[in-house]
C-alpha cells in the first residue's frame, strides 16, 4: 500500500477528529498515553505544544545547519565505519559499523521538515540539500554502514523528504524562474524519490501551494521545450492538473505520436469515474491514433482485453489481445492471443497473423526517439519470441531448423531454442495420457526458461496453448522415429557438455533430461531401451559420483521407475 501524503493524512485526521466530542477525544489521548513505553513518555509530553508556542525555536533554527555540518564531517571521515565485507542477509558486500547514523539523520530530516512547516523555507532548503549530500556519500564505501539501499535504513520517507525540499525550492524562487529551478531540482534529486511528480510537492504540506494555476501554465510551456527521461510524465501530469479530463483528452489527440501515454492518462481518469463506455471509446480512439508500432499502444489495447475479460465478451477480448501483440510482441501476449483465439474458434487466423508479424520484425532492432524514451519505443522480437510463436503455432519444421548448430550448453538463455523445442518434442512423442513426473518437470522448467518473469500462471497458459498446438502436429511413424532419436542424441550431447566439462552445478539438469527421455521410451512400450539409455550414461561417467547420485534421484522420482519397481 502506498504511503499517504502529508496533505491527505492531515485532511483525514481533521475529518476523524471532527467526529469526536471532548470526552471521546480525552479517552483516546489517555489510551495512547497508557500504551506509550517509558522511553517515549517525555517525547509524548513534548507533543502537547501548540504550533504558536514553538515559534521561539525558529530563532535558533540556524543551529540545525551547524549540526548537519558536524554530522556530515563525521560521515565524510568514516567515523561510523569499521570494516567492509559480505552480508549473507542482503547477498552483497557492504560497510559494517555503527548504524546509528540512520537515527541521527531521521531526526535531522524531522527538524528540516519542522522548519518548512514553520515557513522557514530558505533554511529548510539548505538543510535538505546538505542531508541529501550526506546520502550521496553513502554511494561510496567507507561512509554509511548498513544496507547499501539507505532508504531501508531510514524511517523517513525519502519521497516525501524530496517533495518537501522541492516545495522549498518553489517557495524560494521568483514566479518567472520557478519552472527552470523546480525542473533542475527534480532532475538533481529525483533519483532519491522514484516516481516523483508535482502532485507530491502539492501534497507535501497541508497549506495551498501559492500561485499554482499560474505556475502550471508556465510549467507546461517550459516542459514542452525540454527533453529527458521524465519530461513526458511531468508534462502529462501538468496538463491533467491544469484542466482535468477535457485537457488531457485534447492533449492526447494532439500529441498521439509524441506523447502516446496521454491516452492511458485519459483512460485511467475515466476508469476512476467508472465510465466504461467512455473508456472503450477512448481506447479505440487511442488504437487508431497512436502509431501501430509503438509499444505503448499495447497498454491501450490491454484495456479492451480487460473489459472483454470482465464482460466475458470473447470478441472484444480477442480484439484487445490481437492489437496488444501487434504493438508489443511478447510471449505473454501471444499466450493470451492464442488462448482467446481458441475460445473464439479463430486460432488459425490469429496464428497466421501473428507469424506474419514476427517474421516482418525478425532481425529488426528496437527504435525510439532516444535511448531512454520508452514511451516511443517500437516493436521488435527476439529469437526466443520467434521460437515460441512458431512452436505454439504448430510450426514444427521451422522450430526444428532453429535448433540446428545450437550448442548443448547455454540453455539458461531465453533465446536458446533447444530447451523448449526438445522437451516439447518429447511431450508430443510421449503416449497420450502417460503421467511422467520427470518429463513434466523438464517441460515446465523449459517453459519457465522462455521468460525472465515466468510465474505459475504463465507456465499453465503456455502448457494450455502448447496442448492445442500438439493436436496440429500429425507425425508419421517415420517422423516419430526420427525426432525420438534426435531427442536421445541431444540429451546425450547435453550430458557430455555438462558432465564431461564438470559443470557440477548443472548435473541435476543433465540427469533429469536423460530420465525424461527414458520416460518417453517407456510410454511407447520400450521400457528396457529407456533403462539401457540411462545405464549408458551412468557407465560413461563411472567416476562422477555426483552425477550418478542425480541420476538415481531422478529415477526414484520418476513415475516410470516407480512403476517398474512394483513389477
Amino acid at each position: 500500500m502506498p504511503a499517504i501524503s502529508y496533505k491527505e493524512f492531515m485532511e483525514e485526521v481533521k475529518g476523524r477528529l471532527a467526529t469526536l466530542d471532548h470526552e471521546k477525544l480525552l479517552n483516546l489521548i489517555i489510551s495512547w498515553a497508557d500504551k506509550t513505553p517509558s522511553s517515549k513518555r517525555q517525547e509524548f509530553l513534548d507533543g502537547f505544544v501548540l504550533p504558536e508556542e514553538r515559534k521561539e525555536a525558529v530563532s535558533s533554527a540556524k543551529t540545525l545547519l551547524d549540526e548537519i555540518e558536524v554530522f556530515a564531517k563525521r560521515v565524510e571521515n568514516g567515523d561510523y565505519c569499521d570494516g567492509w565485507g559480505w552480508d549473507e542477509e542482503i547477498g552483497e558486500e557492504r560497510d559494517w559499523g555503527d548504524e546509528g547514523w540512520a537515527d541521527e539523520m531521521d531526526e535531522l530530516f524531522l527538524q528540516a521538515r519542522s522548519l518548512l512547516l514553520q515557513g522557514e523555507y530558505r533554511l529548510a532548503e539548505d538543510a535538505c540539500t546538505k542531508l541529501f549530500g550526506i546520502l550521496e556519500m553513502g554511494q561510496e564505501p567507507g561512509h554509511l554502514p548498513g544496507n547499501p539501499d539507505y532508504s531501508t535504513m531510514l524511517k523517513a520517507d525519502l519521497m516525501e523528504q524530496v517533495a518537501l525540499f522541492l516545495r522549498c525550492v518553489y517557495m524560494n524562487t521568483a514566479p518567472l524562474e520557478r519552472p527552470a529551478c523546480v525542473y533542475e531540482a527534480m532532475n538533481d534529486y529525483g533519483y532519491l524519490a522514484g516516481e516523483l511528480k508535482l502532485q507530491s510537492i502539492i501534497n507535501a504540506s497541508g497549506s495551498v501551494l501559492p500561485d499554482l494555476d499560474g505556475f502550471l501554465a508556465e510549467w507546461i510551456d517550459f516542459l514542452t521545450r525540454q527533453g529527458g527521461v521524465r519530461v513526458s510524465s511531468w508534462l502529462r501530469e501538468a496538463v491533467w492538473l491544469k484542466g482535468g479530463i477535457p485537457a488531457i483528452s485534447a492533449f492526447a489527440r494532439q500529441h498521439a505520436d509524441q506523447y502516446p501515454r496521454a491516452y492511458m492518462d485519459w483512460i485511467e481518469a475515466l476508469e476512476k469515474e467508472a465510465d466504461t463506455e467512455a473508456v472503450l471509446q477512448a481506447a479505440r480512439e487511442g488504437l487508431a491514433a497512436i502509431p501501430r508500432d509503438y509499444n505503448t499502444r499495447s497498454e491501450v489495447a490491454g484495456v479492451l482485453a480487460r473489459i472483454g475479460e470482465k464482460r466475458d465478451d470473447h470478441a472484444l477480448k480477442l480484439e484487445g489481445y490481437k492489437e496488444r501483440f501487434y504493438s508489443e510482441p511478447s510471449i505473454r501476449h501471444i499466450l493470451d492471443l492464442y488462448i482467446a483465439a481458441i475460445e473464439c474458434g479463430r486460432w488459425e487466423e490469429m496464428r497466421d497473423q501473428a507469424e506474419q508479424r514476427i517474421m516482418k520484425l525478425r532481425g529488426k532492432g528496437r527504435a525510439s526517439a532516444g535511448y531512454y524514451d520508452r514511451e516511443r519505443q517500437t516493436s521488435s522480437v527476439s529469437e526466443g519470441i520467434v521460437c515460441s510463436v512458431l512452436l505454439l503455432g504448430g510450426r514444427y519444421k521451422q522450430v526444428f531448423e532453429m535448433c540446428r548448430n545450437k550448442g548443448s550448453l547455454g540453455w539458461s538463455s531465453v533465446d536458446h531454442p533447444k530447451p523448449v523445442v526438445i522437451t516439447f518434442t518429447m511431450v508430443v512423442l510421449a503416449k497420450k495420457g502417460f503421467l511422467s513426473n520427470i518429463l513434466m518437470k523438464q517441460w515446465e522448467a523449459a517453459i519457465g526458461n522462455t521468460s525472465h518473469e515466468a510465474d505459475k500462471t504463465y507456465i499453465e497458459k503456455y502448457k494450455q496453448a502448447a496442448d492445442h498446438a500438439r493436436e496440429s502436429i500429425p507425425f508419421t511413424w517415420e517422423q516419430e522415429q526420427f525426432y525420438l532419436q534426435w531427442c536421445m542424441d541431444e540429451a546425450g550431447r547435453r550430458v557430455d557438455g555438462i558432465v564431461g566439462n564438470q559443470h557440477r552445478g548443472s548435473y541435476h539438469k543433465a540427469a533429469g533430461l536423460i530420465v525424461a527421455v527414458a520416460e518417453v521410451l517407456a510410454s511407447r512400450e520400450r521400457e528396457q531401451e529407456g533403462k539401457s539409455f540411462i545405464e549408458t550414461y551412468r557407465g560413461k561417467y563411472p567416476r562422477h559420483s555426483a552425477f550418478k547420485s542425480e541420476l538415481t534421484a531422478s529415477m526414484q522420482a520418476s513415475h516410470f521407475f516407480n512403476t517398474m519397481s512394483k513389477k
